[in-house]
């Protein structure tokens, strides 16, 4: 045995000593022997196994420990576990064990309350499973070591430092009494070497909010790197886990800018966060996970479905990648929102078919190596046996995976193979869970083999020392730095708000002084952390946040003695975004993107009277999904969306007067009859609807489906049976085509009626609430389609209206020639107009000579290419399929930064 052993508080500070060199001047030097009391407790554990001296059980891991505490707890509600969180309880329960042990606490007596009585009950129990089953839960079987130890068991070093321990617990305590009487020199230290505080006084920084204070910390940090590349610096916050995207975000931004690049992602850094992540969240074991639930074929989201089709780390995920895409679009506008993954693979492989047949509309979209590997994924799991236990699932998931072509065709990443092997080894050990969990079923298998990579946490091997370590207030005990950032020091974490563990007595907790046990205890502990701060590094800098949100925030109370100073030389510096920008003017060049190619003889331009729609609300809508053909991806939903229903509303209403034609034959059914024409429509319109759909909507749905559109059909034609004048119904959904500055533009009209003098009334149905006829009047028309077939398509035109197909207020809203054509609709021969004001429009002919003229202004447009981001009313976008190429948010800061820059001139 070595003479001289380190025990470290962290795992971070043994890692750390067994690295760093003793100094510069060494050449050769003997790498400390630096562990964690529970790492050396573990290898005398094995020891004592292997050499005889003691039969010690074996430890359960903590996934195992909880397993077993879920159990217990589970038995003892007698089948009303399903209304108690037994995973919260067995957390605490395995807590609360743990501090029994390490504290040396005996809770207990008949005063207890019920909780600790509980508890009392679960861990008797707890224990004598683990007798029976020959296992140790982990500070137990530390126990049992520290008793060898104190019989003279081992051959032990001749001196024991225990370095970092801020607030020794009673089993470290024992620990190092048990040394000392086997005559080991043994001290507890709190640094190492040297004391590297400084008589300077820290500074503290009062930052706007979390946001603020990430961005100073990362601005010091750029800052000394940039005055020493080879110093050394922390950053250290109480609540790492809150704050480590935003830190890992902007330090890549400031320190490593080039990491903008695809191929950047991989490349080192020089900065290292001592916290990691849990397993399943990396990208190639979420993908394994979601792959193994969605195998078995049950009915889930849509959306789950879609994201592993999009997923990389299986099968042709760069090669067929465009394809999958692809099928992912039918997917979303052809399976309904609760589908299965064999509905995916029959979807995929009826598009290959109508690919390979020639079927109109149908593209080469093929991906069969996609589709085997999810056949194959959905076999395996398909075939295995009902209920296994864990060894025997993680024989069937590796095939499934297997089968899949995980982890994909391209080469991993350091990471990616580094997270693929700890998803092996978590898989292993999940197989070894088979005493404890026994035969389970494939759902439960999963959830559990989840559950036991969420806990698992990955934190990727890095090369060398980072210059900058990212810390939590623990990790950081016994390490030197040249410079250190504390973060975080608000009043409401600094110090910590204690947590007694609500399965022991808080009286027996706070006497022995237990971690977390009470504020008094939380404040020592602080007060110690932060003195102990002060012999890390000679520079130290604490900040706090201001507010969060609306909430005003104070400084912590610990605080209080060290001197304010400004966050004001720590601004950020110039992003890789801002130097290009502001810096590199020379080597840019400005592009007008208001100006499209013109529309050139022949070309087909699509969209119809959408096309004019989006030209008059914003040139560059048109332009992008219209010349470009970009669109929004269907997003799925649950049941029919809007445009589902709405489209149904046509079609019964279509159906209804193709049988009945007109008002007279309206006005002469009775309510029996109008119920059965209208049931009849309704039935036309669901079957077509179906059979567009290619899958039969549910029967109980169905019904509702019909139930509602039977409510607003009987209510709509209430309102038609109101019109004064009769009509015919000339046209159903019907076609019209007209060219507008050489722009072919097509619609349909949803219906058009004859008047008894033969003019027409053009009707577009509405089933949503916000309709808005205002714009007819106005230079720029955004609901162009009525007027385009008023003013372009016929000339007998006596009124064109929104019917508002609504159960609420259902009425017609548009602009008739003279009043009384339509209820409600304004006509032109009245003096007092909302709409239509006489100075402008005296009759219809100037109304539809209007329409003409600002149809044609805007269709030339198109022609000519306008394409510029302007609109009047940033409201009309809230439908536009194309928002996100627009760019607003950074126009916006565009416009401030060039309305700034001229009022600084």
């Amino acid at each position: 045995m070595s003479d001289e052993l380190i025990l470290c508080a962290t795992a971070r500070l043994a890692q750390t000593l067994r690295q760093a060199p003793p100094s510069a001047t060494v050449q050769v030097w003997r790498t400390p022997r630096a562990l964690t009391p529970a790492q050396w407790l573990a290898g005398l554990a094995d020891e004592a196994r292997l050499t005889g001296i003691a039969d010690l059980p074996p430890a359960l891991d903590p996934f195992a420990e909880q397993l077993l505490w879920e159990q217990v707890i589970a038995t003892s509600f007698d089948g009303a576990a399903a209304l108690f969180d037994i995973r919260g309880m067995a957390a605490s329960a395995a807590e609360a064990h743990a501090l029994c042990q390490v504290w040396q606490l005996a809770p207990g007596g008949t005063m207890a309350a019920e909780e600790c009585r509980r508890f009392a009950q679960w861990r008797q129990a707890f224990v004598q499973r683990c007798r029976q089953a020959h296992w140790r839960d982990v500070a137990g079987l530390h126990l049992a070591v520290i008793g060898l130890i104190e019989a003279g068991a081992f051959v032990l070093p001749t001196h024991v430092m225990l370095l970092g321990f801020d607030r020794p617990s009673p089993l470290e305590k024992r620990l190092a009494a048990a040394l000392s009487t086997q005559g080991v020199a043994t001290e507890f230290r709190t640094f190492f070497q040297v004391d590297r505080s400084s008589p300077l006084p820290a500074a503290v920084h009062a930052c706007a909010d979390v946001d603020a204070e990430c961005a100073a910390a990362v601005a010091w940090v750029a800052q000394r790197l940039a005055a020493d590349r080879d110093c050394r610096l922390a950053i250290v916050a109480p609540d790492l886990a809150a704050v480590r995207e935003r830190l890992a975000y902007r330090l890549d931004d400031v320190l490593h800018p080039t990491l903008i690049r695809p191929d950047g992602a991989e490349l080192p850094r020089c900065f290292n966060f001592s916290f990691g992540q849990p397993l399943a969240e990396q990208p190639l074991v979420r993908t394994a996970l979601e792959a193994l639930a969605l195998g078995g074929g049950a009915k889930l989201e849509q959306a789950r479905l879609s994201s592993l089709l999009l997923a990389t780390g299986w099968s042709t995920d760069v090669s067929e990648a465009d394809a999958r895409a692809r099928l992912d679009l039918a997917l979303r506008r052809e399976l309904p929102y609760f589908t299965s993954l064999p509905a995916l693979i029959r979807l995929g492989q009826r598009h290959a078919e109508w690919a390979a047949t020639g079927v109109a509309g149908a593209k080469a979209d093929d991906c069969p190596v996609t589709l085997a590997a999810l056949q194959a994924l959905h076999e395996t799991l398909s075939a295995a046996p009902r209920r296994q236990p864990p060894s025997g699932w993680v024989g069937v998931f590796r095939a499934a995976l297997q089968g899949l072509g995980w982890p994909g065709e391209r080469p991993l990443s350091s990471r990616e193979f580094q997270a693929r092997q700890a998803f092996a080894e978590t898989l292993d050990a999940f197989a070894a869970l088979d005493g404890l969990l026994g035969p389970v079923v494939q759902a439960d298998a999963i959830r559990r083999l989840s559950q036991l990579t969420a806990q698992r946490i990955f934190q990727p091997e890095t090369r060398g020392q980072p210059s900058v370590q990212i810390l939590g207030v623990l990790e950081i005990a016994g390490l030197e730095f040249d410079g250190l950032w504390v973060m975080g020091m608000n009043d409401d974490q600094w110090p910590p708000a204690p947590r007694p563990n609500p399965l022991l007595p808080a009286e027996l907790l706070r006497a022995a002084g237990a971690a977390h046990a009470s504020a008094d205890v939380e404040l020592a502990f602080a007060r110690a952390v932060q003195q102990r701060l002060r012999q890390n590094a000679p520079e130290q800098h604490f900040s706090y946040a201001l507010a969060d949100g609306s909430r005003l925030r104070r400084p912590s109370p610990l605080l209080a003695d060290l001197p304010e100073a400004s966050t004001a030389r720590f601004d950020a510096p110039p992003t890789l975004t801002h130097v290009l920008a502001n810096t590199l003017e020379g080597a840019l060049h400005a592009i007008d993107d208001a100006q499209a190619p013109p529309v050139a003889a022949g070309e087909r331009v699509a969209g119809g009277s959408w096309l004019l729609r989006a030209q008059a609300i914003c040139p560059a809508w048109a332009f992008y999904q219209y010349r470009l053909g970009a669109e929004a991806m269907d997003a799925p939903v649950e049941g029919l969306d809007p445009a589902a229903r709405g489209t149904l509303v046509h079609a019964a209403l279509e159906a209804f007067w193709r049988t009945i034609g007109s008002s007279a034959a309206l006005a002469a059914l009775d309510d029996a009859d109008q119920t059965a024409a209208i049931d009849t429509a309704i039935a036309a319109a669901l079957s077509a609807f179906e059979t567009e759909r290619r899958s039969p909507l549910p029967v109980r749905f169905r019904q509702l489906e019909a139930a509602r559109l039977q409510r607003l059909v009987a209510r709509w034609l209430a309102v038609e049976a109101a019109r004064a004048l009769p009509f015919d119904v000339l046209a159903c959904e019907a076609p019209a085509e007209v060219e507008i500055e050489g722009i072919r533009v097509r619609m349909v009209v949803d219906r058009i009626d004859r008047l008894a003098d033969g003019r027409q009334v053009i009707i577009d149905y509405k089933t949503g609430a916000s309709i808005d006829t205002r714009n007819w009047a106005e230079a720029r028309i955004t609901e162009p389609q009525l007027p385009i077939y008023a003013a372009l398509v016929s000339e007998a035109v006596a009124a064109v209206v929104f019917a508002k197909v609504l159960l609420d207020k259902p009425a017609f809203a548009g602009v008739a020639e003279e009043k009384d054509i339509l209820p409600g609709v304004q006509g032109l021969d009245e003096e007092k107009r909302k709409l239509f004001p006489v100075d402008r429009f005296p009759d219809w002919a100037a109304v539809v000579a209007h329409w003409r003229e600002a149809l044609h202004r805007v269709a030339g447009e198109v022609r000519d290419g306008e394409a510029g981001v302007r609109f009047a009313d940033e409201g009309r976008l809230k439908y536009c399929d194309v928002l996100p190429l627009l760019r607003l948010p950074e126009r916006r800061r565009l416009l401030a930064q060039t309305l700034m820059h001229g009022v600084e001139t």
